[in-house]
């Protein structure tokens, strides 16, 4: 082999080595660089979204959505229905005041009291649904100042013309399994809207757990790593092919 091809070589592989080293150097940077931005994202992330917990949960604070909270598990395993789910209200309650997604499970009891004019705007039922055995007799107690009625959508019951001050009661016996939507005439319109469930009633579908979505970031983490990995094994490839094919 002659001096001048020896030195071609050399050279070659010098500068193989060289831009190699750069490669691995860039595509390591950018992938730390990616992973670092994954990582401050997330951290933004969850900041929020505890915050808006916290907002959340001073929001809900109080006797009425405690008592939601705590009968929650009770009720999504009660009977009625067949399927797992929350009770499926229609979509009836979705404007309704103080409700929180889930019906108060008050199973087992013959005897259940809602307040009328609850909330800071005295505009509300609570609970705002609650789910009862067959024969339970329900009382509404007027809690607030305003004047409120309970009537019944499907005239089921009614108490008749809008009432003020506290203490007022009026109450039912539900001997029918079904759901007994109401409302209050002077302020339907306000969200002040309620459900009774009894006994079995329909039930929505459990929610199914969703995979957790891949990231930007981490996209872009597998790809600089991919392309670091693929230039080493190139080095190496010249090291091992060109290496020690010169001499001094």
């Amino acid at each position: 082999m002659s001096t001048d091809e020896r030195m071609d070589r050399r050279d070659f592989l010098r500068k193989t080595g060289f831009f190699g080293a750069i490669g691995v150097s860039v595509t390591t940077g950018s992938a730390a660089a990616q992973e670092t931005d994954s990582t401050d994202t997330g951290t933004e992330s969850e900041g929020t979204d505890s915050s808006g917990t916290e907002s959340g949960g001073t929001e809900s604070a109080g006797t009425e959505s405690g008592t939601e909270s705590a009968g929650n598990g009770t009720d999504e395993s009660s009977s009625g229905g067949g399927a797992t789910g929350p009770i499926d209200f229609g979509g009836f309650l979705d404007s309704a005041n103080g409700y929180s997604g889930s019906a108060t499970d008050k199973t087992g009891t013959k005897e259940v009291k809602i307040e009328v004019g609850t909330g800071s705007e005295e505009m509300g039922f609570s609970p705002a649904a609650v789910h009862i055995d067959p024969g339970t007799k329900v009382i509404w107690e007027w809690v607030g100042s305003k004047a409120h009625n309970v009537v019944s959508n499907d005239d089921a019951f009614d108490s008749g013309s809008a009432e003020a001050g506290s203490g007022v009661t009026f109450e039912h016996t539900f001997e029918e399994a079904g759901i007994y939507n109401y409302h209050c005439v002077p302020h339907e319109g306000s969200g002040m809207i309620a459900s009774v469930a009894v006994g079995e009633v329909p039930r929505k579908e459990p929610t199914t757990p969703q995979p957790p979505a891949v990231t930007k970031g981490t996209k872009n983490l597998g790809v600089a790593t991919f392309a670091t990995m693929a230039s080493t094994l190139g080095l190496a490839y010249f090291f091992l092919r060109y290496g020690g094919d010169y001499e001094q």
